[in-house]
């Protein structure tokens, strides 16, 4: 009989049901015990939405209350909002237990000190939410550098299209800036994570970024189904309804082309490694259908490597002979399976038979590659990655510099 998997979740929306959801399926003997959430009605909805048995769920609604019951589970789920990552880590940390960590694991680079300091030595008992690098084609792209197919690496070229992107625009969950810290920390976290495994250690990064599609001159309070417009507009239900467009499912929505519109529609940026390799990465917002893609190109001397998560494809182009090999791997599980990997992983951690396979340390670094990159546009410099330690970033928290143009602040 397999061991009992007791589990808190603090923070139960729909990611975090939906991680609850794939554990109840990967472990016999799984038990949600604890769910800590002021909104007990919407917790209870979620459980009901993704079929989980929530009959014998105790629901806190403070983290206190749950502290004085935490020696009854195994682990913690952490998926509050994005702005309170750092702050419900930290108020669990004296529980000791093992903790699956939304990203971005830090907004601002005091959080990533705090977290950083609060956790020396335990890194590994924390499993970031980092799905691409776990996912089974990344393991295989891996795989095939591992036995030296591309020889000396010198480049890597990243990108993500995303076809989904009015969702940041429109809904408000993902609009508010002050929750999400922006597109660089919800989006290239898990891009530079990948990259970081396939060129090591990175040593500074300079960025740009624009807004020319959405935002303009409509009321920031203005949804859909109140616009005069609703009928002719591109980004509205009926028009994504028409078209075939899965963001038909985002419903009613605020409208994407209001004044409060900050976050970046198009954003790229150079990163130098202690290998001497460089990478660039570029993200966008606008790309719809067969448009979408994310993945990179690998150059070595000796091959190039692609892969694309949305073709599920991996194309491997031999320098020396005129050849190229191609390896399929599909998977519909969840982020390209990489969800799969990550809840396994981090049921392995909560029983004791395994380490973080994404720790800590991984989360803190991308999250500062993020910020970084985020000053580096304001800033439009070069910055020194060097540390993740907040006090050694040679920009302050919030510089005098504005930014060029009209976009998220820093």
């Amino acid at each position: 009989m397999k061991q009992r998997l007791n589990i808190a979740v603090i923070g139960l929306g729909h990611r975090a049901s939906y991680l609850v959801s794939l554990l109840d399926k990967l472990h016999t003997n799984f038990q949600l015990k604890y769910v800590v959430d002021p909104n007990k009605d919407y917790s209870v909805s979620n459980l009901s939405k993704w079929e989980i048995n929530h009959q014998n769920v105790e629901y806190f609604a403070d983290i206190e209350t749950f502290l004085k019951f935490s020696h009854n589970v195994d682990g913690i789920i952490i998926g509050s909002p994005c702005n309170q990552h750092t702050t419900h880590a930290i108020n669990v940390k004296e529980t000791g237990l093992p903790i699956y960590l939304e990203k971005p694991v830090a907004t601002t680079f005091k959080q990533i000190e705090q977290l950083k300091n609060a956790y020396k030595t335990k890194e590994h008992l924390i499993v970031v939410s980092f799905p691409l690098s776990q996912t089974p084609l990344f393991k295989e792209v891996q795989n095939q550098i591992g036995y030296g197919k591309l020889g000396a690496i010198n480049q890597v070229h990243s990108n993500n299209n995303v076809p989904y992107g009015a969702l940041y625009y429109g809904y408000s969950s993902y609009r508010d800036y002050s929750v999400s810290g922006g597109l660089w920390l919800q989006k290239a976290t898990h891009d530079f994570d990948y990259i970081n495994k396939i060129l090591g250690v990175p040593i500074s990064i300079t960025a740009m970024m624009n807004r020319s599609v959405y935002g303009g001159d409509m009321p920031k309070d203005l949804w859909c189904s109140k616009c005069d417009f609703i009928s002719s507009c591109t980004e509205s239900p009926e028009f994504f309804t028409e078209t075939g467009n899965s963001l038909a499912e985002m419903g009613d929505h605020q409208c994407v082309w209001a004044k409060d519109i900050i976050y970046q529609d198009a954003g790229s940026s150079l990163i130098m490694y202690e290998s001497g390799a460089h990478a660039n990465y570029s993200q966008n917002f606008v790309s719809r259908f067969d448009a979408a893609s994310r993945g990179a190109r690998i150059t070595g001397y000796n091959a190039t490597i692609s892969f694309d998560w949305y073709t599920n494809k991996i194309s491997i182009i031999d320098h020396m002979n005129k050849s190229t090999e191609e390896i399929i791997i599909s998977n519909s599980d969840g982020h390209h399976g990489g969800d799969t990997s990550l809840l396994k992983n981090f049921a392995d951690v909560c029983l004791g038979k395994d380490i973080s396979n994404t720790d800590l340390n991984s989360g803190l670094l991308s999250a500062a590659m993020c910020l970084s990159a985020k000053k580096a546009c304001h800033e439009q410099s070069y910055i020194s990655i060097g540390s993740i330690d907040s006090s050694k970033f040679p920009y302050p928290e919030n510089p005098p510099v504005k930014s060029p143009i009209n976009l998220e602040p820093v």
